[in-house]
């Protein structure tokens, strides 16, 4: 499987490799494939079955109306707008229809 012992310079190199860039180059180093790595051991993986929500937004000079059967994906969705720098008020909500003032815009926001 290789010699362990790295001279200075590709430890420092080896090192200086973010996490992902890390399990690469062991698995390039090693010449490992996954049965070497799983060995004997009989892994099952769930596969992440994507959830799709719908999401219906209505956007006018004065309102925007938005629609979605998930809190949480509208939180989402309502952030994004905030971020891309849109000042928007919650007024109401009725059903799965969300009411918000269109107040008006600025710079967007930056997260770097």
């Amino acid at each position: 499987y290789g010699d362990w012992i790295w001279d200075e310079a590709e430890y420092n190199f080896f090192m200086s490799l973010g996490d992902i860039a890390k399990l690469e180059y062991m698995y390039d180093f090693f010449n490992l494939d996954d049965d070497s790595v799983l060995g004997e051991y009989d892994i099952e993986y769930e596969e992440d079955k994507p959830s799709t929500t719908s999401v219906d937004i209505v956007i006018t000079d004065s309102h925007f109306v938005i629609t979605c059967g998930s809190e949480e994906v509208l939180k989402k969705t309502v952030a994004t707008f905030k971020m891309d720098g849109f000042l928007i008020l919650f007024q109401h909500k009725r059903g799965d229809t969300y009411y918000y003032e269109y107040v008006g815009t600025t710079q967007p926001l930056s997260v770097n």
